[in-house]
C-alpha cells in the first residue's frame, strides 16, 4: 500500500511533481502487474490441487470394496470434489487471463471478478454440502442392511463411517476457506483494490 499512499500525498498542483507524478503511476502498475500474477497463480494451484484430489480419491475406495458404506464414503467426498473441480474447470475455461500490455485498471477489475466469483461459489457450496454429507452417510446406513437408528448408534462401524466423511468434508471446506483467507491472496485483493481506485482517479 504505500505506493498508493505516497500517490495520495503528493501534491499535483505543483508542477515540480510532475515528473514524479508519471514515475509513481508507472511504478503502480508494474507492481499490480506483479500482483495479479501472483495472485492468478495462488488460484491456478488451487484448481490443479483439486484436479489432483478428484483423480485420487476413488483409488481409496479399492482399499475396502466389500464394504458399501466405506465405499458410499469414499463416493460422497469424491462427489465434492468432482463439483468443485467441474466448477474450476467451467470458470477457467471461460476467463482469458487478461493481458499486462493492456490497461492495468482492466486487468485488475477482470481478475478480481473472477476470483471473486470462485470464493463466492466455494463457500455456497461447503455450507450446503456439508450438511447434504452428513445426512447422506446416515440414510446410507440406515438402509444398508434395514438398519434403524437405534441400531446405528449401538454400531461403531456406521458411526465412524459418518463421522470420518462428515469430518473429511468439514475439513475440505476449511482448508479452502483458511485458503482464501489466506495472508497473501486477502492481501493481494486489498491491494489491487486500492491501485484500482488509484488508477480510476481523474
Amino acid at each position: 500500500m504505500e505506493l498508493t499512499d505516497r500517490w495520495k500525498a503528493m501534491n499535483w498542483q505543483t508542477s515540480e511533481f510532475s515528473y514524479t507524478k508519471v514515475d509513481l503511476l508507472a511504478e503502480l502498475k508494474k507492481e499490480s502487474k506483479s500482483d495479479i500474477t501472483k495472485l492468478l497463480n495462488a488460484y491456478k494451484r488451487q484448481y490443479v490441487l483439486m484436479l489432483a484430489l478428484t483423480v485420487i480419491t476413488p483409488l481409496f475406495a479399492l482399499l475396502n470394496v466389500d464394504e458399501p458404506e466405506y465405499v458410499f464414503s469414499i463416493g460422497m467426498i469424491w462427489s465434492y470434489c468432482l463439483i468443485l473441480s467441474g466448477f474450476l474447470t467451467l470458470k477457467y475455461a471461460r476467463f482469458q487471463r487478461p493481458d499486462l500490455s493492456l490497461r492495468t485498471a482492466e486487468a485488475i477489475r477482470a481478475s478480481l471478478v473472477f476470483v471473486r466469483a470462485i470464493n463466492t461459489f466455494q463457500c455456497n457450496f461447503v455450507a450446503f454440502y456439508t450438511p447434504v454429507v452428513f445426512l447422506g452417510s446416515l440414510l446410507a446406513t440406515l438402509t444398508y442392511g434395514g438398519k434403524r437408528l437405534a441400531t446405528i448408534v449401538n454400531d461403531p462401524f456406521s458411526i465412524t463411517v459418518i463421522v470420518i466423511s462428515t469430518t473429511l468434508i468439514i475439513w475440505a471446506g476449511k482448508a479452502i476457506k483458511r485458503f482464501m483467507a489466506s495472508r497473501q491472496c486477502v492481501a493481494l485483493m486489498a491491494k489491487l483494490e486500492e491501485h484500482l481506485n488509484t488508477l480510476e482517479q481523474p
